[in-house]
């Protein structure tokens, strides 16, 4: 005989549910109760396995979650009833097993049950009950989409030496490509290199283009490299051609996400109210009026949809691990999805002008000798 199913409707100002959002920088943990009342917030470093290794991230796991209890008052020997991690670096079913395994394994009083999938599947369960996209372009860039029965298929999320286009590591590195480049007289850079170029010397304190071989090789630090996308921001804010040609084709390449995933989309996602809704996440997200016309042609021209919403998150993605969880254990309340997004910018195939003129036509090519070009 099955027992007999525990209605923790009753119980629900006394369950306690656990969510994390870890990514390559950072990490965030919230607690909530049975009823989906935040009850803390805890910030933490990042916990990537591949970056750290799976006995360091699960310790940073439990450091937080212990500082969590801490702040409820529970005792570290009270587990969580469950925990949802959403992570960077668990996109395959294999790695997650293995994390609970060592997580079961090294802390046992972390929680009862757990839910691990990928930083993706978090954020975008943050935002959408029914399905749509995540587009993730931070440090590094991931896409994924869910479908309305619950299937999920990936575009991206390879890491700096096989993917994150349009990232920021994808933008620093563009920057620098153009720049050495350009120098040797390999392939002149799109537009004239007299901002980017001393940006890098002053932003890695360098004089020369053998001093960056050690922040690109020995030293090379992903997190700190990626940063020097602000200083391309910066040079966009001051209209310097070719740091606004990089946001550009930077929206391109985050456009063609979205329309890899469009192509095994079921039909209801594209008639959402809104269109197809896409949930962005991540810093380079704030300078989406540099790559918005680069990213809006691209769908436009890709003929694959005619209506598109893009949305961003005002709750933290560990709201989504919180609502994994609480699904595991079958604890139901009302999600507030609406108000965890807002529309930051709405796409219609009949509403839509094309720019009068690209940063392209606007700029005349200046070629430059490579002697200037080094000694500036």
């Amino acid at each position: 005989m099955m027992p007999k199913k525990v209605d923790l409707s009753q119980y629900a100002e006394q369950i306690r549910i656990g969510g994390i959002e870890g990514g390559a920088t950072r990490s965030t943990l919230i607690i909530i109760d049975g009823k989906g009342k935040t009850l803390t917030e805890v910030k933490g470093p990042e916990t990537n396995h591949w970056n750290l290794g799976m006995l360091e991230t699960t310790a940073r796991i439990n450091a937080m979650v212990q500082r969590g209890k801490a702040a409820l008052e529970i005792p570290e020997s009270v587990p969580l009833d469950c925990l949802g991690l959403s992570l960077s670096g668990c996109e395959e079913e294999s790695t997650s097993r293995l994390l609970e395994d060592t997580l079961r394994k090294n802390y046992p009083d972390i929680a009862k049950e757990y839910v691990v999938s990928s930083d993706t599947l978090g954020s975008i369960r943050t935002g959408l009950e029914s399905g749509g996209i995540i587009l993730i372009a931070g440090t590094g860039s991931n896409a994924l989409l869910i479908n309305p029965d619950g299937q999920t298929i990936g575009c991206g999320g390879w890491g700096h030496i096989l993917g994150d286009e349009g990232s920021a590591y994808w933008i620093a590195h563009r920057a620098c490509k153009y720049v050495f480049d350009d120098i040797d007289g390999l392939v002149q850079a799109p537009q004239p290199i007299h901002y980017v170029w001393p940006a890098i010397r002053n932003y890695f304190n360098v004089t020369d283009r053998q001093g960056m071989l050690p922040h690109i090789y020995g030293n090379f630090n992903k997190k700190s490299f990626a940063s020097f996308a602000i200083e391309v921001a910066i040079g966009c804010e001051k209209g310097d051609p070719l740091s606004l040609h990089i946001l550009r084709e930077s929206g391109i390449l985050l456009a063609k996400h979205v329309v890899a995933l469009m192509k095994k989309a079921h039909s209801d996602i594209k008639l959402s109210r809104g269109g197809l809704n896409v949930i962005c996440v991540g810093s380079v997200w704030k300078s989406w009026k540099f790559m918005q016309d680069g990213f809006v042609e691209e769908i436009h021209n890709s003929r694959i949809l005619d209506e598109l919403s893009l949305l961003r998150l005002t709750k933290p993605a560990a709201v989504g691990a919180c609502y994994l969880a609480a699904e595991k254990i079958d604890c139901i309340f009302d999600k507030p999805y609406d108000k965890n997004v807002e529309i930051f910018y709405h796409y219609k195939r009949d509403n839509y002008v094309k720019p009068e003129s690209s940063i392209e036509s606007k700029i005349v090519l200046v070629p430059c000798s490579n002697k200037t070009a080094e000694e500036n």
